[in-house]
């Protein structure tokens, strides 16, 4: 039986600086090998002083290229998703972990409160503190703060804190 769901958010990279730096990114990146590719390949003109061999020129651009997709996937296909139900919060982050439940028997106390991502956690993603444990985070300056059982605290981001502050009561009070 699934067990009674009190809350679920699924959160993603989505901002547009997000978006332009992953652009600017690529730009960065992928353009000085393909203008070279182009010059050198396309145009039979050399690029630069000791010139790579063609081959070894498109086997450079093919790997760069797979690279970055694979970066911009990271960036741009991770999802955070959290429910709050009966037994715990579950939570995955795509593609990194999936599927891991903190029992509520484990959460001491919790809080929702604002935060500051860069100064406390160094940004957002997967993150970890020593002074202020871990940190689930996509976007935003608020989040549901566990202090664990075992003295360990983690935070998770939320953009319907409202709603995620009513869900945990809810679980927290349920026998």
């Amino acid at each position: 039986m699934r067990s009674k769901v009190y809350f679920e958010e699924e959160q993603k990279l989505d901002a547009w600086w997000v978006k332009l730096g992953v652009v600017l990114l690529l730009a960065v990146s992928l353009g000085p090998v393909y203008y070279g590719l182009i010059k050198q390949i396309v145009y039979g003109i050399p690029w630069g002083d000791k010139p790579m061999p063609n081959t070894g020129f498109i086997i450079l651009g093919i790997v760069l290229t797979l690279l970055m997709a694979a970066v911009t996937f990271l960036i741009l296909g991770s999802k955070l998703n959290t429910s709050v139900r009966h037994d715990g919060i579950h939570l995955s982050f795509f593609p990194f972990f999936k599927a891991r439940v903190i029992a509520k028997e484990r959460i001491e106390k919790f809080e929702v409160r604002k935060y500051k991502p860069l100064m406390e956690y160094g940004g957002y993603g997967l993150r970890y503190s020593l002074r202020n444990g871990k940190a689930y985070n996509m976007k935003g300056n608020t989040g549901l703060q566990l202090y664990l059982v075992d003295s360990k605290k983690l935070l998770i981001g939320t953009q319907r804190p409202d709603a995620l502050r009513r869900a945990m009561e809810k679980m927290m009070s349920d026998q």
